[in-house]
């Protein structure tokens, strides 16, 4: 009898703690998990057709789910939503590369689901040779800005290892003091050398060249009521200073006359495309060669000595005109950086007649090195370029990947426009012993091959027959 009740002791002291853990009846003591917290500590990183996800545990989670859209600012139940993630980690496959993607997590248990975490993004990319350290340091840059209110801008920022961006010095030809908002927020690097910003700056796609310093970029944004953007931007690389010497010829004894050319885009009412052939001589003294336009232009100097160009130990170069030499040029440079290979100058300046502009100057041999038959070679364009333009008549730009054989067929991939996603009909061109590029497909088509063979520029009239400054960076 004493083992009969027992078993009934047991019995009952069973069924009470299996009804009391079920919420059995009304009970006041019956489990409650409570609601569970949303999740921290989110982070998000992009490989390659995907991103990675982590976070903390959240308290009261029995799982997790997961919400990503490539649009900011996801409510509960927005995006598209990976259910029921037992752990604390998860890889999203599928995704489109060189596009940013936004996440937010949730927990949830018996109760129900939590208010999603903070908000984190990642852009996937292709493997490539670029980190995001690569954009780390000093940098100085130059804009044109088309269409609404145009303007050059010019100045200097800072970028910490984590792409934040501190801008140190700005001034525009409008005269503001203080940059758009939309300028510069923060910068992310994807190994291909793509270069994206977020926040209010998310329209702008750059360039990061793959070259010895990797100090050039070039980037098209849109920036406030509409106005369309090229800037370029140009590392201060530290142990390198600039000489009279990199800017000068050096005689028939050595390699003569310092030849140049420059390509620039004006904005303004009648946007135009200018085109010059130049050489210094040892007094630092520049004699035009040749001028061209989609108007007609008369020679500054009729051949003699016009400006005389200086240049600081930080590598800002500027334009002095002869006084009683005519006709003048229309524009002189005050500020053009020079690029820490010494073979690129990229200026912005004021035309007398008040229209902004951005110009590019590049040096076609180093002042000392003679030009040989094998210095400029058609098949040393053979590769993969970014590519970046802007136009005049119809103010925007493009921007996209071009790949160009060892034959000069240049294929466009990838190419967005101002209007949208759109791909340019490929076009050959053809390379004389300087460097210079021609196409006799494209109308008034000027280009230049850098010296150093990571950069293309080069102005005409786009397929519409708008002016354009096209701007091409290796990125590999």
């Amino acid at each position: 009898m004493h083992c009969t009740w027992r078993s009934i002791v047991i019995f009952l002291a069973g069924l009470i703690i299996t009804c009391g853990l079920n919420a059995c009846g009304s009970a006041p003591w019956r489990f409650d998990p409570g609601n569970a917290a949303s999740p921290t500590g989110v982070v998000a990183t992009g490989g390659d057709k995907q991103v990675s996800l982590s976070w903390a545990p959240a308290q009261g989670a029995a799982g997790y789910n997961v919400y990503y859209s490539s649009v900011s600012g996801m409510a509960a139940g927005g995006g598209a939503k990976v259910a029921k993630v037992t752990g604390t980690s998860l890889q999203v496959p599928g995704l489109e590369n060189d596009t940013r993607y936004y996440f937010a997590v949730s927990a949830y248990n018996s109760k129900g689901e939590s208010a999603l975490s903070a908000e984190v993004s990642a852009v996937p990319a292709a493997p490539g040779g670029f980190a995001q350290a690569d954009l780390a340091g000093n940098w100085r840059f130059n804009a044109l800005v088309t269409g609404v209110a145009p303007r050059w801008l010019r100045g200097s920022l800072g970028i910490g290892s984590d792409g934040s961006v501190s801008v140190t010095a700005y001034q525009d030809s409008l005269g503001g003091g203080a940059p758009p908002a939309e300028l510069f927020t923060s910068m992310t690097l994807l190994p291909d050398g793509t270069v994206l910003q977020d926040g209010v700056a998310a329209s702008f796609h750059g360039t990061l060249a793959a070259n010895l310093y990797k100090d050039l970029m070039v980037g098209t944004a849109t920036l406030a009521g509409g106005a369309r953007m090229l800037v370029v931007l140009q590392k201060s690389v530290p142990g390198i200073t600039f000489s009279a010497a990199d800017i000068r010829g050096t005689g028939k004894l050595v390699a003569g006359p310092l030849a140049y050319v420059y390509h620039q885009l004006s904005a303004g009412g009648i946007p135009e495309w200018e085109y010059a052939s130049c050489q210094v001589g040892q007094d630092q003294g520049v004699t035009y060669l040749s001028l061209n336009g989609p108007t007609p232009r008369a020679l500054p100097g009729s051949g003699s000595k016009v400006v005389g160009l200086a240049i600081t130990a930080d590598g800002v170069v500027s334009e002095t005109s002869y006084p009683g030499v005519l006709p003048q040029p229309a524009a002189l440079i005050s500020q053009g950086i020079m690029s820490a290979d010494k073979m690129t100058v990229v200026a912005t300046a004021t035309d007398a007649s008040g229209t902004p502009l951005l110009r590019i100057m590049q040096l076609v041999h180093p002042p000392t090195v003679l030009l040989t038959s094998n210095s400029y070679v058609l098949s040393d364009l053979a590769g993969r370029y970014g590519v970046h333009e802007l136009y005049g008549a119809v103010p925007g730009w493009g921007y996209g990947d071009v790949t160009v054989n060892a034959a000069g067929g240049m294929l466009f991939a990838a190419f967005r426009a101002t209007g949208g996603a759109t791909t340019p009909a490929g076009y050959t061109v053809a390379m004389d012993p300087q460097g210079k590029l021609t196409a006799a497909a494209r109308s008034a088509f000027h280009g230049q091959f850098a010296y150093g063979k990571d950069l293309m520029v080069a102005t005409g009239n786009d397929a519409a027959g708008a002016a354009m400054l096209s701007i091409a960076l290796r990125r590999e």
